[in-house]
């Protein structure tokens, strides 16, 4: 039998570690009660609210290190082996503050405390990442996984700014991590990392034995809050550490997506923002920096929820999922997959391995809506996608899909059928409503009674057709027509 407990080498801040725990053991209770390492708080334990935010540190292809946040209440020590982690203990600069830790102090950003800590490694975390600018833009992407209850953020926000405002000059056109290292921002031991970690895996291919009775975990980002108290004494599969998680690719007019890339990684993929233009900005609302650092294109698709984000976007641009088992693949539209409330069209060892979907034409258009109960950060009450391919002032082919309006994650087949081959007029978009309000009947929760999931239905298919008419059709039209 595959013993659950795994040998896992690491480094925790500045110490190599080598830990024989369960796989599926969070990092937050391995610090908190194995560590010690109490900085690092136990809030929500749902990913929500950041107080118990680390840094994870992973060698990249470029030979350096790629470090990003992530909630450890959501992080599985098995995806630890040859890795970095940091917590806010591990910040200090030469026996004092670090630059962050100071500013927060200085604004009085901090009544009750238990925050802070998270606080603190996001906008590390933000400084460290090359791709942000150091300035408010910068800061609000660093913490928007992190809520505090105390200081109505101003203090924390003018900490923030006056850090990144001290750092800015420092950083431009030079590596981040050796600049902020010369800058005093963060501990000169993040220079010898890359060199560390390659001695203790050196092999860097060393993978734990695969238990075949173990729960597939990806991202865990709805499975640790799902069954989080039971998973650390069950055998899971990793899948995350099996192999590197390739780019998306361009194979035969298809895009081709590993299913195990993140929300991060899809949004800030170049192909996929050459296709889909504004998928930062959808990204933006879907969760924050560290839950998408985690959260998985299959594992959303598999989790099959009503109103998953990345579903309803991918139900409109026609994605077809090749499933995976015993070396064994077949392929299945998207659309096809949900049967009812929680039920798949799979066997139950059966994985996604990839997604694919056609590439958009030059004459496509894309559009994806949701409304929240909070603007920012919060899950849907309704979503919707569209997909549409234009022949001239024709449409040549639509593709509608819809989020928590039924059980499922619904594709309007009649709606889009019927939109092909017409010119988009306020009188066709009237009518294509109409047919769409009956492809479902509205369901009521505790984000919104069915008649209103109805409205906000018809209203965001709406949305999709003013962007795309700019304009130039008249609502007004489409209203009295309905």
């Amino acid at each position: 039998m595959v013993s659950i407990q795994q040998t896992i080498r690491f480094i925790l801040n500045d110490a190599e570690v080598t830990a024989n725990v369960p796989a599926g053991m969070l990092a937050l209770d391995f610090l908190r009660k194995e560590k010690r390492l109490t900085g690092t708080k136990e809030g929500c334990k749902e990913g929500d609210c950041g107080a118990c935010t680390v840094i994870v540190g992973e060698p990249d292809t470029s030979g350096g290190i790629t470090y990003l946040p992530e909630t450890s209440c959501l992080l599985p020590m098995g995806e630890l082996n040859g890795k970095h982690l940091v917590t806010v203990e591990g910040l200090a600069v030469k026996g004092a503050l670090s630059p962050v830790q100071a500013a927060m102090v200085d604004a009085g950003g901090t009544q009750c405390g238990y925050c802070t800590p998270g606080f603190v490694v996001a906008m590390t975390a933000g400084i460290m990442e090359p791709k942000l600018p150091l300035d408010r833009e910068g800061l609000l992407y660093a913490i928007s996984g992190n809520l505090c209850r105390c200081t109505g953020y101003r203090s924390i926000k003018q900490a923030g700014l006056k850090v990144m405002d001290q750092l800015a000059a420092k950083v431009v056109d030079q590596d981040r991590i050796k600049a902020l290292c010369e800058a005093s921002a963060l501990p000169e031991y993040f220079l010898t990392i890359s060199e560390r970690l390659a001695q203790i895996v050196p092999a860097r291919d060393t993978q734990p034995e695969v238990d075949p009775r173990g729960l597939f975990i990806a991202g865990g980002t709805d499975l640790y809050v799902q069954r989080g108290e039971e998973i650390p004494d069950q055998p899971v599969q990793l899948l995350n550490t099996q192999s590197g998680v390739s780019p998306a690719k361009l194979v035969e007019e298809m895009i081709v997506v590993d299913a195990r890339m993140t929300f991060e990684d899809f949004a800030d993929d170049p192909l996929i923002r050459a296709q889909i233009e504004a998928i930062y900005d959808y990204n933006l609302l879907i969760a924050s920096w560290p839950v998408r650092t985690r959260s998985t294109l299959g594992g959303n698709i598999f989790n099959a929820s009503p109103i998953a984000d990345m579903t309803c976007l991918l139900l409109a641009l026609e994605t077809e999922l090749v499933l995976s088992k015993d070396g064994t693949e077949r392929t299945l539209p998207l659309k096809d997959f949900y049967l009812g409330y929680k039920q798949l069209s799979k066997e139950p060892d059966e994985v996604v391995a990839t997604l694919r979907f056609p590439a958009l034409a030059e004459s496509s258009f894309t559009n994806w809506e949701k409304v929240s109960k909070r603007a920012w950060l919060d899950i849907a009450t309704v979503n919707s996608a569209i997909k549409l391919r234009m022949d001239g002032a024709i449409v040549s082919e639509a593709h509608l899909a819809l989020g928590g309006v039924a059980a499922t994650p619904l594709y309007l087949e009649k709606a889009s059928a019927f939109l092909s081959g017409k010119s988009i007029t306020a009188k066709v978009v009237a009518e294509m409503l109409q047919i769409a309000l009956t492809e479902f009947e509205p369901i009521s929760d505790v984000r919104g009674s069915a008649r209103y999931k109805k409205l906000l239905a018809r209203q965001l298919i709406l949305a999709h057709f003013e962007k795309f008419s700019a304009g130039v059709m008249d609502l007004e039209e489409v209203y009295a027509a309905l």
